[in-house]
């Protein structure tokens, strides 16, 4: 076997890596064994629609360990394709963990995977130009899960289907689905011309609204059992402070190797300056800058969700992983606050719950593009209009896709970015992004 065929472990993997080894340990220090095993067979057996609270369903523990199984699963596609990583490897890795908090399983996810590489093996094509969607199509997760052990059609026509039928139902549906990913993602991007950062967001949604339209037609009713966590804010806030804490040492420690008796912070202040918009990749154009920037952001969302007092569960954990994700991605602090300040401004005039609304705050920070192209006005206004959206839409993809703001924002950005190009002096939008 030549070196090109050999399969590379880079530091980057080993990183995500150590971070799934401090996962493990905190699972199996808050819950025991027995605890976690049971609560793994209640997530993977759980409908997984969007709300489903995977620490509300199977303890925090077993949420931890699903947590590493589905970063563990990202990881070795990326391995597997030999992946470089960049910001978006990173970027992946932190996604898939982060949204088994509110339903993504291996055993859901899969299928969709696997109707990916379907797709890249009759288009003839790498199964690495679809990385993104081979990994993030665990936005519409649900679609595949719920077949498995809640058949929506074997619940309307009252019959009682062989187990076998239903996975096998679950499975094509996954299939299916995975297979048209990549054409709608890239018709996407197109439409919110990369104001949103998450594009796979737009393309869950925009499966899981015609899913939910061709179930609604038929009169099929989609079972939604919502599960909320809360009361254990202690435990996770010191635990998520020491992985933020983590990465950004990391970071800090890879940037001084690298500046060789210069300044290691130098990366960092010029990752600061950065749009987000792309190209974005901030670990290949910055280094430890993205793990520090990573570190800071996941500390800026935790603190701002205690501030607040809302709860950390499996929705605001999704969110904040999200935001920590995009770090290395189009993400940094300057670029989130001001769709932040929106978000809570509306949240407060509009009189809504502010606990209960602390997720789309932090969801809302995939505008970011918007708030460096346009600054803090062009921001604050973006995250006005995304809590507005977020309000209204949520019921259209029927809780199948977990990506419910980022579907929403790529309507946000479309509306958002002409309007302001018009009125905000020197920023007319142009999809290039120059």
């Amino acid at each position: 076997m030549n070196g090109e065929q050999k399969t590379v472990v880079y530091p980057e993997y080993k990183v995500f890596l150590g971070i799934c080894l401090l996962f493990m340990a905190a699972a199996f220090v808050l819950d025991s064994p027995a605890d976690i095993w049971r609560g793994l067979g209640q997530i993977y057996t759980a409908r997984g629609v969007m709300a489903s609270d995977s620490i509300a369903i199977g303890g925090l523990g077993a949420a931890l360990v699903n947590a590493v199984l589905l970063g563990l699963y990202a990881a070795a596609i990326l391995l597997g394709m030999r992946v470089k990583p960049g910001g978006a490897a990173i970027m992946t890795l932190w996604m898939s963990a982060g949204w088994t908090f509110i339903g993504a399983t291996v055993l859901n996810t899969l299928p969709l995977t696997l109707g990916v590489w379907l797709f890249a093996r009759i288009k003839k094509k790498p199964f690495s130009d679809f990385m993104i969607p081979a990994i993030l199509c665990h936005t519409i997760s649900p679609i595949a899960g719920k077949f498995y052990f809640s058949n929506p059609v074997m619940l309307h026509v009252g019959g009682d289907w062989h187990p076998a039928i239903n996975i096998a139902s679950g499975v094509l549906a996954g299939l299916a689905c995975g297979f048209v990913l990549p054409v709608i993602a890239s018709a996407a991007q197109r439409m919110h011309g990369g104001f949103t950062l998450y594009n796979m967001g737009v393309v869950g949604g925009m499966v899981a609204m015609f899913a939910a339209a061709a179930y609604g037609i038929a009169g099929i009713e989609i079972p939604r059992e919502p599960h909320i966590f809360a009361g254990q804010n202690t435990e996770i806030a010191v635990f998520l402070f020491v992985v933020w804490a983590a990465l950004i040492v990391i970071g800090i420690a890879k940037n001084w190797r690298a500046a060789e008796g210069g300044r290691p912070y130098r990366d960092f202040i010029n990752l600061l300056k950065q749009t987000g918009f792309a190209p974005n990749d901030f670990y290949q154009r910055f280094g430890g800058g993205a793990y520090v920037n990573m570190g800071l952001l996941g500390i800026l969302g935790t603190a701002l969700v205690l501030a607040f007092g809302a709860e950390l569960n499996g929705i605001t954990l999704a969110a904040l992983f999200s935001m920590v994700a995009f770090g290395g991605a189009g993400k940094h602090i300057r670029n989130v606050l001001p769709l932040m300040a929106g978000c809570i401004l509306c949240v407060y005039v509009a009189g809504l719950d502010m606990s209960a609304s602390m997720a789309t705050v932090l969801f809302s920070t995939c505008l970011a593009p918007i708030a460096g192209k346009f600054g803090w006005i062009g921001g604050a206004a973006a995250g006005v209009v995304h809590v507005m959206m977020v309000t209204h839409a949520g019921h259209l993809t029927g809780g199948m896709n977990l990506y419910n703001n980022g579907f929403v924002s790529g309507f946000v950005a479309f509306f958002v970015v002409p309007v302001l190009s018009e009125f905000v002096r020197g920023k007319k939008y142009n999809p290039s992004g120059d």
